[in-house]
């Protein structure tokens, strides 16, 4: 079960990106601007959870790296692991 919290914040645009924000929801069928702001920060988000993934993976790289284990020594344990 989803649960909806309702946030109401006041943000000041500078003209310019109000016009886009205008232009850009009416192009991409938004019905108005609070449901294209709604989308775009969902994205934004979204996007910062792939950076904070992407960065976490890296770093488990680099200490996989640093310990000399080899993708082939990961799969056979989980191999081993799952039998």
């Amino acid at each position: 079960m989803e649960v909806m919290v309702k946030m109401q914040t006041m943000v000041e645009l500078p003209e310019e990106t109000a016009r886009e924000v205008d232009r850009l929801g009416r192009q991409f069928g938004f019905k108005d601007e609070r449901e294209f702001i709604k989308d775009a920060v969902n994205e934004k988000i979204l996007q910062l959870k792939k950076r904070l993934f992407i960065s976490a993976t890296d770093e488990v790289r680099r200490e996989l790296e640093r310990k000399e284990i080899s993708i082939e020594e990961i799969l056979g344990d989980f191999e081993r692991s799952r039998g």
